[in-house]
Order: C-alpha cells, then sequence, then structure tokens
C-alpha cells in the first residue's frame, strides 16, 4: 500500500515522533511511506529509512491560506494517489478533509484521522479542526480516553463509526531487553554520579514543567526515605523554552526538602534505554489524562516496573494490562510511597504484549486494508 500521512511539523514531539516510527516501520514492512509536512529536524532520519518528504506549510492559518493548502494538498493526491490519507492532528484533518471533498469519489484515497492528545478549544476555527479530527472513514485514538472524548463530543458526526484504540509503539529492536547494559555505561554513570553507587533508581522521565508530576515525585521520595535509605531519584528531561525559572525552583524545593543527596536532575538523556534497564521503578506522574503512554510502554518493554495514576490516559491504560500493581488508584504521596515499597520488596511479573512498534503497525495496517476492501459508514459532510 502507498500510506500518506498529514501532520504539522517533524520537529520533534510527540506527534512528530510517532509519525516518524510509524513511516519507518511502513517501509520494513514492505510498503510505500509518504509523509507530508512543514518539515523539521526529523526529515532526514525519514528519508534516511526510505520514506518521502513533501514540504507544505500544514499549520493553523488564515481562511485564504486554509484554500490554497487545500489546493495544494489535493494536486499532490492527484499526483501520488495514494492508498490512504492519514490525517494526525485537529488542523491537518481539516486540511486533508477538504482536499479529499474536492476529488471525485472514485479518486479519493481512503481517509484516516487521528487524535493523539486532547485538543485546546481554540477560536472559531480551532473548533472546526478539532471537529474534524472526528470526520475520517476510520478514526483512530492514542487511548480509550480520547477515543471516550472522541464519542461524547462528536457523537452525532461519528454516528456509527467507533474510534478505534490504537497505542504507540515501542521500537522494541532499539529497546531489547534481552540486550545487556554495557559494564562501561555503568562505570561511567558511577563515575559521574558515585552517589548512585548501591541505590535503587526511581526514574522520572518527562519535560520539566508544571504538571508533568516532578513536584509530586519530590514529595514521595523526601516520604519513602524516612523508610529507607537506599533509594534515589533521577529526574530526565529538557527544560521548556521560557521553563527555566521553573527548573531553578524545583531543584530549590528539592534542596529545602532535604533531598540534595537523594535525587538528580539530569536533563535530557540519549541513553534511555540504559536507564529504564538500570531503574528499579519509572514513574509517570502528570496530572492530566494527556499521555500518549510513551514512557510506560518504553520501561514495561525494558523489563523496568512502573507507577502510575489510575485514569490517566495511556500510559494507566497500558500498565493496567502489562503490570497493573503499578496503577495506583490515587495521586497521594501515600499510595505512591505504597506502590514503590511494595515493587521493591515483592518481585512482580511484567507481561508486555501487544505495544511493540510492530505489533501497532500492523493493527493499523489491518485497519487500512479493511477499509480499502469493504466500504465505510457514511461521513458526514458538514
Amino acid at each position: 500500500m502507498r500510506i500518506l500521512q498529514v501532520l504539522p511539523s517533524l520537529e520533534g514531539g510527540e506527534v512528530a515522533l510517532t509519525a516518524l516510527e510509524f513511516a519507518q516501520e511502513l517501509v520494513k514492512q514492505g510498503h510505500e511511506s509518504i509523509v507530508i509536512s512543514a518539515g523539521g529536524e526529523l526529515v532526514s532520519r525519514l528519508e534516511l529509512h526510505g520514506s518521502r518528504h513533501i514540504a507544505m506549510p500544514i499549520a493553523e492559518s488564515s481562511l485564504l491560506r486554509n484554500l490554497l493548502l487545500g489546493r495544494r494538498l489535493r494536486a499532490q493526491l492527484r499526483a501520488l494517489q495514494p492508498d490512504v490519507l492519514h490525517a494526525r492532528g485537529p488542523y491537518p484533518a481539516r486540511i486533508a478533509r477538504a482536499a479529499w471533498k474536492g476529488l471525485p469519489e472514485n479518486q479519493r484515497p481512503r481517509l484516516v484521522t487521528s487524535i493523539h492528545e486532547v485538543p485546546t478549544a481554540g477560536l472559531f476555527r480551532g473548533r472546526l479542526s478539532n471537529r474534524a479530527m472526528a470526520s475520517g472513514e476510520v478514526v483512530v485514538a492514542a487511548s480509550s480516553v480520547l477515543a471516550s472524548y472522541l464519542r461524547q463530543r462528536y457523537s452525532k458526526l461519528l454516528g456509527e463509526r467507533e474510534p478505534q484504540v490504537i497505542y504507540r509503539g515501542v521500537n522494541t529492536r532499539e529497546l531489547d531487553s534481552n540486550a545487556k547494559v554495557s559494564g562501561h555505561w555503568h562505570q561511567r554513570i558511577l563515575n559521574d554520579f558515585p552517589q548512585l553507587e548501591g541505590k535503587h533508581w526511581f526514574l522520572l522521565p518527562a519535560r520539566v514543567a508544571p504538571g508533568q508530576g516532578q513536584e509530586r515525585f519530590l514529595e514521595m521520595l523526601a516520604a519513602i526515605s524516612l523508610e529507607r535509605d537506599d533509594v534515589f531519584g533521577l529526574v530526565v528531561g529538557d527544560i521548556p523554552e521560557g521553563g527555566e525559572k521553573f527548573a531553578r525552583r524545583l531543584e530549590q524545593r528539592a534542596l529545602q526538602m532535604g533531598l540534595s543527596e537523594k535525587v538528580l536532575f539530569l536533563g535530557p538523556r540519549r541513553d534511555m534505554r540504559e536507564f529504564y534497564a538500570s531503574a528499579r521503578i519509572t514513574f509517570d506522574l502528570a496530572d492530566k489524562p494527556l499521555s500518549n503512554g510513551r514512557v510506560v510502554s518504553e520501561a514495561l518493554a525494558m523489563n523496568c516496573p512502573v507507577v502510575c495514576i489510575e485514569g490517566r490516559g495511556a500510559a494507566a491504560e497500558i500498565a493496567g494490562r502489562c503490570f497493573p500493581r503499578g496503577v495506583v488508584a490515587n495521586n497521594t504521596v501515600a499510595a505512591l510511597v505504597a506502590a514503590g515499597l511494595e515493587i521493591l520488596t515483592q518481585p512482580l511479573a511484567i507481561h508486555f504484549a501487544g505495544f511493540s512498534l510492530t505489533e501497532t503497525t500492523q493493527y493499523t495496517l489491518s485497519l487500512y486494508e479493511k477499509l480499502c476492501g469493504a466500504g465505510c459508514p457514511a461521513v458526514s459532510a458538514s
């Protein structure tokens, strides 16, 4: 099949990484992959692995620019003749839908739209774009929470079409739990951070920003340190632009809580496979159910236990299937401490299955094949 993905950019972020990994897996499985976006740092990786990229500024703009973009995309659809047009996110869905509708029915690819996070309300055009995510012949959601959001908000537009839940897959060729961590890596880490020697590492990979769970992580560390002195916290993640003040406050808070010898802020890392493999527990404590579960699924793929909060999107859904003991009902310090102590003292089995990139790509391809081989419920023209 020839698959065309449309998204805002390949500059980074979860949607771009999801599209990139999916494109790479499509090529590995023998399909033709094309991506249209405004470009970005991931384009070279995309093309290196056999996909084609076409630059087009798919971003929120004026109504006149929308019309021009719709025409440009329609011309590309005529030239490329893809089997499937997959629009990722609100604005790409709106532009893709307009271009798709402008083609004769016998020249249209099959239209798939997907939602990766709860969108902002936006102004009038923003609301139209959000609505477009529910307008595909097949609608894909990155979690059950997002599928429920679409069903509740756009039930009339969806009609009989139920959003299909497909989680972001883990590239288990790169995150291979059977591949041992190099002794040189461990030695280098301990040389850089000797305070980690002999400790149980608690890992929190997340952007250093409000709502990502760092404050609750510090509170949990302070509480659990009263019961055990062999626990050490590692906060891994980049500081977004303008977030330096929050990061400084967070480090100051750690000092005030007496955690100067109990926690490290490591910034972004390229060796997450080794950290997942070496940590005793990985935490996902984001406040809102927006997570696509990447941290949880990657940690579980590396056979690292996880702790996350019930009802918080794909993270809790994936953990509930692979490691249910790590899903805590309440985001309280006491609940997190209890979960952490239980995992430390009682080895618990992890059953990671169904969430590899190969498997989730195959789920998506099965939807495509069914869509291309049979008619779909009518989609409202509104």
